[in-house]
């Protein structure tokens, strides 16, 4: 026998409850913009090929071009009591330092120009707000060095991002939810 719990131990401990969470739907617009793609496409086709036909490609186009807005709605942005999720990655709110909320002036800035190329970007377009997760910094004998295969000069490699910047509709939800947390609110 091993020491491995099994899936009956994994059972046992249900997840996290739910504290806060958020799916970024798309702007309804954007299936418009899709379907009128998709007849635009399909009237391309219908002049180069036989109108019987040319329902096969439009029909195709159509289902592309909504299943397509339908997964740029996939986005979802989930605080349990435990951790951080948004999409596929999750982080421990032991490893955030600060939270801050920020406008969409203030979000589009941080990602452009302004921007840590290290850090961690969850940006949806067509939401404007976002919150900004300052994590712990790593201690220096953390960081491992970076073999000279990678890098001519030997840099360093940081462990961790400096830091998340997660689009969400509701930042002011996000803060709440992450200071019931004990995260610390700029």
């Amino acid at each position: 026998m091993t020491d491995q719990p099994g899936p009956a131990a994994a059972a046992s401990h249900p997840p996290p409850p739910i504290v806060y969470t958020e799916r970024l739907y798309t702007p309804w617009w954007w299936y418009l913009a899709g379907l009128a793609i998709a007849v635009l496409l399909g009237g391309e086709f219908a002049t180069a090929i036989p109108t019987w036909i040319a329902w096969i490609p439009f029909g195709l186009l159509l289902v592309v071009m909504l299943l397509g807005v339908w997964r740029f709605s996939s986005g979802r942005v989930t605080i349990t009591a435990t951790e951080f999720k948004v999409g596929e990655k999750t982080l421990p709110l032991t490893s955030i330092e600060r939270a801050i909320g920020l406008s969409s002036t203030e979000l589009r800035r941080l990602v452009g120009r302004h921007s840590d190329p290290t850090a961690f970007n969850f940006i949806r377009s067509w939401v404007g707000p976002g919150v900004q997760l300052i994590l712990v910094p790593p201690a220096p004998g953390d960081i491992p060095r970076v073999s000279p295969e990678q890098f001519e000069d030997g840099a360093l490699a940081p462990s961790v991002t400096p830091y998340w910047v997660v689009s969400t509709r509701h930042p002011e939800q996000v803060l709440a939810a992450l200071s019931a947390a004990s995260v610390f609110i700029v």
